[in-house]
């Protein structure tokens, strides 16, 4: 019988493409045996919280009770939720006009340093977020992964607060992780094999994207013909990653922006970049957003992805998508209407990223959301208060079956980091504290 290893290792030097090959990787098994997949996470963070009541049905299960309004884009996912809120934030310093001030520290172990950030309003942590603390778990047993994790941004502004007000993932002590907002640069980094040096590309990558050339020409008929080798299960897997590099693509487009082409709005033309300093253009980069990180799971270039959409105070963005024309923070401060409708627009992003996630197959029955954690969080409970004690949090995926969704838990008692302890032993980290947080027993499976 050929030697496929050999034969795998020997088609990836001469293609040379990075980790829009590495699906190939995971067939090394016998064709009849099942594939082993991954545990993921995945953490998002929004601002200016919800209005209080409009988020979390009553306590206990999901599938027998209807959503509130704001969450009711959820309806189909109610299996594959736990809806957490008014968690306690040991971050918050109790000013009730600087809730604010947590978006650094919200996913953190600690209050954070208290001789940082503008007035010291905003606060840095001290050690690794969690993100961090996954990732560099995971990088001890998975040294093929194209990067530990990585982190994107939409429309996070650079408003007067310092580093804390629009960083809120730190490698460690003043080790903020600077979110890319340009998708291209990411697309590059996971699918091309570029890498991402002061922000530049590989050269003959460029020449190879004006040349609309893709990914998957280049890799040609020797991908095509190791893929006849393959049982029908691995198949599916490598078939279900290269359609993913083609949706990317067209989203994408091949060219990169130029700072000419960056001010083209989006129009749905293929030939034009997305504009990612446009409010026009936030559905979209968000939904790019969310396909690079469903892509970048499913191939295990990477299994910690995480995404800022806004900052701090939200001041950067509007929603023109529902023709709201106010910023994120004013609607915080005078939540009428409209920021029911925002919060509610906010949801249905969230769920295109679970049906994202939930249309990738992992096994028999099971999907890719099933073998993440999906923390959908938010640093206050209300933008009016600026209280930061009662937050609303959202967790989608099973973690491999670790975790118990389809639960309401509005009244825990507990604390954020009771929630951070429990997703890290979800996701193989073997600790029994998360700063002040030991794992909540109430969300085990």
């Amino acid at each position: 019988m050929k030697d496929w290893s050999l034969a795998r290792r020997e088609l990836l030097k001469a293609l040379g493409v990075g980790a829009a090959c590495l699906p190939i990787l995971r067939a090394t098994r016998s064709y009849a045996q099942t594939t082993a997949f991954p545990k993921r996470f995945v953490c998002i963070l929004l601002t200016e919280g919800y209005r209080p009541g409009l988020v979390a049905p009553n306590p206990g299960p999901l599938a027998s009770q209807a959503l509130p309004d704001v969450t009711s884009p959820l309806e189909g996912h109610k299996n594959d939720l736990i809806i957490l809120t008014n968690l306690n934030n040991p971050q918050f310093r109790g000013c009730g006009r600087w809730g604010h001030g947590t978006y650094g520290t919200v996913f953190a172990q600690d209050r954070g340093d208290p001789n940082t950030g503008n007035g010291k309003e905003y606060w840095e942590p001290e050690n690794p977020t969690v993100d961090q603390v996954i990732a560099k778990e995971i990088a001890k047993s998975a040294p093929h992964l194209s990067v530990p994790s990585f982190a994107l941004g939409v429309r996070v502004g650079t408003n007067s607060g310092g580093t804390g007000s629009n960083r809120c993932f730190f490698s460690g002590p003043k080790q903020p992780i600077t979110p890319e907002s340009n998708p291209y640069k990411i697309f590059d980094m996971l699918f091309s094999g570029g890498k991402m040096p002061g922000g530049q590309t590989d050269p003959a990558l460029d020449k190879l994207r004006a040349e609309r050339k893709s990914l998957l020409d280049f890799v040609g008929q020797s991908l095509e013909r190791f893929g006849k080798q393959l049982g029908v299960e691995d198949r599916v897997v490598v078939e279900g990653h290269l359609q993913s590099v083609r949706t990317l693509e067209k989203s994408l487009t091949i060219a990169p922006p130029s700072p000419a082409m960056c001010d083209a709005k989006l129009t749905g033309d293929p030939s034009k970049p997305i504009d990612t300093n446009s409010n026009n253009n936030n559905p979209a980069l968000l939904n790019v957003g969310f396909q690079l990180i469903t892509a970048a799971l499913k191939c295990d270039a990477t299994r910690v992805a995480t995404l800022q959409f806004g900052d701090a105070t939200g001041g950067s963005v509007t929603f023109p998508v529902v023709d709201v024309g106010r910023n994120w923070h004013s609607l915080g401060h005078n939540p009428g209407r409209d920021k029911i409708v925002v919060d509610k627009w906010c949801m249905t992003q969230f769920k295109e990223l679970l049906d994202m996630m939930k249309a990738a197959p992992e096994g028999t029955g099971k999907t890719l959301l099933d073998n993440s954690a999906v923390l959908w969080g938010n640093h206050m409970e209300s933008g009016d208060t600026h209280g930061a004690t009662k937050l609303p949090w959202i967790i989608a995926g099973s973690c491999g079956g670790y975790l118990k969704t389809g639960q309401s838990i509005p009244n825990s008692g507990k604390n954020n980091t009771h929630v951070l302890a429990t997703i890290c032993n979800a996701m193989g980290v073997p600790l029994t504290k998360f700063g002040d947080g030991e794992p909540m027993p109430e969300l085990r499976a």
